[in-house]
């Protein structure tokens, strides 16, 4: 390994419970996931729902819903509403369902985007008293607490390790990863 200087506010450390190759999901999707969930106003014994299994969208799940059967907003709305909602798909219709099952004050955290509009009517957020937000990763503090977090609670993503002169096949295979795909030196 070669020797490399950087600023130390950039760095994060990896507690020694987490491999590199588990970090690696950790600093991308889990920091993500875990610092909206502690920006969403959610504390102990708050529903909150995760829209996406993949990823870390199925840690801690008490429920599940399957919104190809079904309206994902009011099978929410008909478990009591939820205090916040991590949309990790992006699929703005899917988002939009979403908002009418949060309970009043309740807020849509938007953390993957289709990039096209989220068609929500005015009236579910006046009425509701709903917000509908984005939120974007984090810093490197934010990902040594995601780790350190992780590393408490024993939680582990599962990976597909790939080496790095497999790069270019690992991308171009991406879709049919059954997990995170990590390259490894």
């Amino acid at each position: 390994m070669k020797d490399v200087v950087a600023p130390q506010d950039v760095l994060a450390r990896i507690p020694q419970q987490i491999s590199f190759e588990q970090a690696a999901p950790l600093m991308c999707a889990g920091i993500t996931v875990f610092n909206a969930l502690r920006h969403s106003g959610a504390g102990p014994g708050d529903t909150v729902a995760i829209h996406g299994i993949g990823g870390l969208g199925h840690l801690g799940a008490h429920d599940y819903i399957d919104s190809a059967e079904a309206s994902a907003g009011e099978a929410l709305t008909r478990l009591g509403g939820a205090v916040a909602v991590l949309s990790t798909v992006g699929s703005s219709p899917a988002q939009a369902d979403l908002v009418q099952g949060l309970r009043p004050n309740g807020q849509l955290m938007i953390i993957a985007a289709d990039h096209e509009p989220v068609p929500v009517p005015p009236d579910l957020l006046v009425f509701g008293r709903r917000r509908v937000v984005g939120w974007y990763s984090g810093h490197a503090k934010d990902s040594e607490d995601a780790m350190t977090f992780a590393a408490l609670h024993d939680i582990r993503p599962m990976v597909e390790p790939h080496p790095l002169e497999e790069a270019e096949a690992t991308f171009q295979n991406m879709s049919r990863a059954c997990y995170r795909a990590v390259l490894t030196p």
